[in-house]
């Protein structure tokens, strides 16, 4: 049996952990042997951590690991991920994306669903109390073209949107675990690595789309945080890269290891309205 001890905050910052538990999971699947999980120091999940969660889970459940989860706090056992987690067995089957769905006085998260069904109106009740509107409304586009970037290009079956407010910020992203950035852009373009890749997918104009005009959507992410004075995140395959637009800070790695996916988060500075 293998032990993961879980982070103290699961969120969008170090993820090390995240992608280290989902490449491991596919050694111990193909081994037959257990996974067990300590939720013991775990405080806080972020919004976005709650997407990252849905794609461990789903990773989990391919690799027919049996995972067992132990000194999991009593104020998470009913969120519909975690307790999807506490039940993994081999034979477990894929649940509809739907099933990880949740939603409380801060957190909206949803499985492969249209904008509208996750956002639109309800968005902005949910957080018109909090969010300005021009931040409501650029936050909404990020969504809105991250998810058409996931169905057109990843091919994903399977992706999750999420937003909330967290500390002094407003969240949200995409997350999903189909074909990468780098994998996609391969087809029409040559970069030296994944960072190139992913540098040269947030500028604009840059597509991969044959049939109609495209490549709008990183670069949306990219000029609507600038704008907001947001922070950016995009991991895929091997590689991430950060930016930090209040201090213009930036961060590009390669990533200790892979992501079978692509994961967007953004976060945005929330001011008075």
């Amino acid at each position: 049996m293998i032990e993961v001890q879980l982070p103290e905050v699961i969120d969008d910052g170090r993820l090390d952990w995240a992608l280290a538990l989902m490449n491991a999971s596919r050694a111990i699947g193909a081994d037959g042997g257990d996974l067990r999980l300590n939720w013991g120091k775990v405080r806080e999940i972020s919004p976005g951590g709650m997407a990252i969660l849905c794609c461990i889970c789903d990773s989990l459940i391919e690799q027919r690991n049996h995972v067992k989860c132990v000194f999991v706090p009593k104020r998470f056992k009913e969120i519909p991920v975690v307790r999807s987690l506490t039940g993994i067995r081999p034979d477990s089957p894929l649940p509809p994306p739907g099933t990880y769905d949740f939603e409380d006085d801060d957190t909206m998260l949803r499985g492969r669903c249209s904008l509208d069904v996750m956002m639109g109106e309800r968005f902005r009740e949910k957080f018109s109390g909090a969010v300005a509107e021009d931040i409501a409304y650029d936050c909404l586009l990020i969504l809105n073209e991250l998810m058409q970037n996931t169905v057109d290009h990843s091919t994903a079956e399977r992706y999750f949107l999420y937003a909330g407010l967290w500390g002094n910020e407003l969240h949200a992203g995409v997350l999903d675990m189909g074909v990468t950035i780098p994998a996609k852009m391969q087809q029409r373009f040559s970069c030296s690595d994944d960072l190139e890749y992913l540098e040269f997918a947030l500028k604009p104009g840059t597509t991969t789309r044959r049939q109609r005009t495209g490549g709008v959507g990183l670069s949306y992410f990219f000029s609507f945080l600038k704008r907001n004075g947001g922070k950016l995140t995009v991991m895929s395959r091997e590689a991430q890269v950060r930016r930090y637009f209040s201090t213009r800070k930036s961060q590009r790695d390669m990533l200790k290891y892979p992501l079978r996916g692509t994961w967007c988060f953004a976060r945005f500075p929330l001011r008075a309205k």
